[in-house]
């Protein structure tokens, strides 16, 4: 291995970290609440928010946890009138009754505007907070929580930087990752000491949790994979239960659960995907928990490769070609199987559902997150008897980094136009012919 045990062993760490609610517009509330905290409690003239067509995507539509509001408005209220941003992804927790009304009337006041600002690429946030005769500007750019400038007007109005005044995220820059091997991985997730990876164990209890939840939605898909289950339609095995598992998770953050999830590369979809997905074939298969662990280890190592490629968002569902990637590598590991097998279920993963689109976050992520975890047993089944596409079909290399080389390639530049697409869709621009 190119480097020792403790650099990859802090790579995961850095990476997997709780997360209430879903990302994106945490991230706006983050920098909001940033901004507020300059002015110390100033009731506000303006609050002006520019974000990328991702943030704006994925913000959209999804539930603000704890709450019934929708959107990247209510973020920013929240985020201004609650943020606290020692929380990280855990900015706006904790919400009660009261907050959320106060959060209402603020919106009433109309003095909160979001818009969505073609120039910007990749994650980038920007908020301009002007109250009294001071006005606040921060930015956020490459990951959700890395706040790369705060400004603040002098006495003659003019904006002047405070260095140390900006909350970098503790994000490892994406090029540590693809320093590693494939043979690497494997190797630290058969090597490390188990007393390291014990970290990974609050993964699995919060997700496990928040699935418990999510199977409470009358409604819900989780729920209704386990009637389809008890009916005799579907068979009651590792596929479906990974797809319940994930799917009543998922349901659950993205409409409101108020319970943090264990995110991992910055989404707690990919978090759900990733832990679920073995966590329910280490349950059907009686194994140890030592092996849940070294195999989730794989798992999100992988994951973070992949999301190095592709971008912290894109146009494609990074919970299937991604985590999912990820999670169908992790259960080949689980199940006893090679190396050179593991390479076979990344073939058949990405072989077949590259493509899978983004279209924003919301309760109907549910759906694609069973696909995704479902589809990731099946592939790592049929790698482990043999059923492999052939390493040079398509898209797909033979080489492991070349691989999700060409993967990221299709995510940009290959689908920028298509994200630009899904957004128009999404703000109803596309006129019926």
């Amino acid at each position: 291995m190119k480097n020792n045990y403790n650099k990859l062993l802090n790579l995961l760490k850095n990476s997997i970290v709780p997360a209430t609610g879903c990302t994106e517009p945490v991230a706006v509330a983050y920098a909001v609440a940033r901004a507020s905290e300059e002015l110390a409690g100033k009731d506000p003239i303006s609050i002006e928010v520019q974000v990328d067509s991702n943030i704006y995507k994925n913000g959209l539509m999804v539930t603000i946890p704890g709450t019934r509001e929708r959107g990247l408005l209510a973020a920013a209220a929240f985020g201004f009138l609650f943020g606290r941003t020692e929380r990280g992804l855990r900015v706006i927790e904790g919400l009660r009754k009261k907050d959320i009304q106060k959060a209402r009337d603020l919106l009433a006041r109309n003095k909160i505007s979001v818009t969505l600002n073609p120039d910007f690429q990749g994650i980038h946030i920007e908020v301009l907070l002007t109250a009294e005769s001071d006005k606040v500007r921060v930015i956020t750019r490459g990951s959700h929580l890395n706040i790369i400038s705060v400004e603040k007007t002098d006495r003659y109005g003019e904006f002047k930087s405070n260095p140390t005044a900006a909350l970098m995220d503790n994000t490892v820059p994406k090029e540590s990752i693809r320093e590693y091997s494939l043979a690497d991985f494997f190797e630290f997730s058969n090597k490390i000491a188990i007393s390291e990876l014990g970290f990974l164990n609050e993964g699995v209890q919060m997700n496990l949790a928040i699935a418990k939840e999510g199977m409470k939605i009358g409604s819900g898909v989780g729920q209704a994979l386990v009637k389809l289950v008890r009916e005799g339609l579907i068979s009651d095995n590792m596929v479906t239960y990974a797809q319940i598992l994930c799917a009543a998770a998922s349901e659950a953050r993205m409409g409101g659960s108020s319970l943090p999830v264990m995110s991992t590369a910055g989404s707690g979809n990919h978090g759900i995907t990733a832990f679920l997905t073995n966590c329910a074939v280490a349950e059907k298969q009686n194994l140890s928990n030592d092996q849940l662990l070294r195999s989730l280890a794989l798992t999100n190592l992988i994951t973070l490769f992949i999301k190095s490629y592709t971008g912290t968002l894109s146009a494609m569902c990074g919970c299937g070609v991604a985590a999912g990637i990820g999670a169908s590598a992790g259960v080949v590991y689980l199940l006893d199987g090679t190396q050179e097998q593991i390479m076979g279920t990344l073939y058949n993963m990405v072989g077949s559902i590259t493509g899978m689109v983004c279209d924003g976050a919301k309760e109907g992520c549910a759906y694609k997150l069973a696909l995704a975890s479902g589809w990731a047993v099946q592939s790592a089944f049929l790698a482990l008897k043999g059923a492999i596409i052939h390493n040079t079909d398509g898209v797909i290399s033979p080489e492991f980094e070349q691989l999700f080389q060409n993967l990221g390639y299709l995510c940009d530049p290959g689908m920028i136009g298509t994200d630009r697409a899904i957004l128009d869709v999404m703000l109803g621009k596309v006129n019926r012919q």
